[in-house]
């Protein structure tokens, strides 16, 4: 039975449509935990964070063009911070625990876009700054105090001029044929329900992160959940920069 990875977050929700369903083994478990989880063996597929990716790639492959990309915000990626984002050099910036892509993203706007150099990156902590992502995001930004708020996709589309590619859906290379193409076609079937039906789904997860099914399905309509040129150009420009930023944690995911 294939083990698929299954995010506790609301932005993954068209594609678990009616995954119940499915006959495959579903992993609940953070973007963070699925990479390490791939790496060791223990999953086979799943919506995948694109850096994780990056160091499992001759491992794993593409389901079609399926993945969670923004051309803009992406209101569940975002750094809280008590000064503003260029006034960063020597803070304490605190680290989502859960991601491997956001991680690196944050510490590429800041030091590369604004060319500030924080004293510290805390894993998990909050400090002068922190990043937070999914539905904890979308529940921080109606408490924090924090007086400046920054949307990680809008920060790479105002720099870059492209989408940020968050996460692809990959499957072991492995796999034989027929369960990959099965998963594909699993896959397919739920996505197209769930965007022919979004406020039915957005029904269905009402209460989550605080948020009525109006607001989920206003948030969900905000990602790109098919990759086309614009996203694989956004993918492209952001595996370049992470081969010329050797200093930067990327190259192995192990290390985020």
């Amino acid at each position: 039975m294939i083990r698929v990875g299954s995010f506790p977050y609301l932005n993954v929700a068209p594609f678990m449509w009616g995954s119940e369903r499915w006959e495959v083994a579903l992993l609940t478990c953070v973007p963070h935990q699925f990479g390490r989880l791939a790496r060791a063996g223990q999953a086979d597929a799943g919506p995948m964070s694109v850096v994780d990716w990056f160091a499992q790639e001759a491992e794993f492959e593409p389901v079609g063009d399926f993945g969670i990309a923004a051309d803009g915000a992406a209101q569940s990626v975002l750094l809280f911070s008590r000064r503003p984002i260029d006034s960063l050099d020597g803070a304490v910036v605190g680290l989502t625990t859960e991601s491997s892509t956001s991680v690196i993203l944050i510490r590429l706007i800041l030091e590369r876009r604004y060319g500030v150099r924080p004293h510290a990156y805390e894993p998990g902590g909050e400090g002068d700054a922190w990043l937070v992502i999914g539905d904890g995001a979308l529940v921080e930004r109606r408490r924090a105090d924090a007086p400046h708020v920054y949307d990680l996709g809008s920060e790479w589309r105002a720099w870059q001029g492209l989408p940020f590619v968050f996460a692809r859906w990959v499957v072991r290379r492995a796999l034989p044929g027929e369960q990959k193409r099965h998963l594909a076609q699993l896959l397919e079937a739920s996505f197209s329900s769930a965007m022919a039906n979004l406020e039915a789904v957005a029904r269905a997860r009402a209460g989550h992160a605080g948020l009525d099914a109006t607001s989920i399905a206003a948030y969900l309509r905000t990602f790109r959940y098919r990759l086309g040129p614009a996203e694989e150009a956004g993918l492209a420009r952001f595996r370049d920069m992470l081969a010329s930023a050797p200093g930067l944690p990327g190259r192995d995911a192990s290390a985020v």
